[in-house]
């Protein structure tokens, strides 16, 4: 069950997902903090590594690019 009381939750808080281009660690999903309309999370990807094009229908997403550089398609 999530915990609905934590509003916020920090990338060290939660177990990390571990997959062959990087790490994706959940911060804001219903399984995390209750939320119901929106998830989120800090993806740790090496230089060069990325992983294939996917989409999530009916959701919006939002990129924080905390270091280096990379490329994102929209649409």
């Amino acid at each position: 069950m999530a915990d609905r009381s934590k509003v916020f939750v920090y990338p060290k808080d939660v177990s990390a997902f571990g997959f062959d281009w990087g790490r994706l660690a959940l911060t804001v999903a219903p399984e995390v903090n209750g939320a119901e309309r929106f998830s989120g999370g800090v993806v740790d990807l090496p230089p060069g590594q990325g992983h294939t094009r996917h989409n999530h229908p009916g959701a919006e997403e939002i990129i924080f690019v905390i270091s280096g550089n990379g490329e994102q398609m929209v649409e």
